[in-house]
Order: structure tokens, then sequence, then C-alpha cells
């Protein structure tokens, strides 16, 4: 998948963008002045991440 976009084709095809952006890393679409950087920022740790660092948890809302 590329990710270089025109501006058309990332209109026309906003959730295949949004995909890419999550998974395949920053997406670029050209405009007819210049371009923006779509990137994808996770809020929240997912599961994977959680359980490959040993110990407690920080900021976890476990009330032990």
């Amino acid at each position: 998948m590329t990710n270089q976009w025109h501006r058309h084709e990332a209109e026309a095809r906003i959730r295949e963008l949004l995909d890419a952006a999550k998974t395949s890393g920053p997406q670029t679409v050209r405009d007819t002045d210049g371009a923006f950087t779509i990137t994808f920022s996770q809020t929240k740790a997912g599961l994977e991440q959680l359980f490959s660092k040993p110990g407690p948890l920080q900021d976890d809302d476990l009330d032990l």
C-alpha cells in the first residue's frame, strides 16, 4: 500500500486512508499548494503492549 495520496483520491477513499495511517504509518496527502501528513496516535495501550512489560502497570485503574 502506498503512503502517498492525491487529495481527490484521499477524499474518495477516506476510510482506506485512515486505516493505512493506523496500520502502515504516516500518510501524505498532496494538495495543489502543499501537503497534509495524516498520522495515527494511539490513546490507550493495547493488550499486547500491556502484557509485554514486566511488573505492575502504572496508572492502572485497579484499586489494590
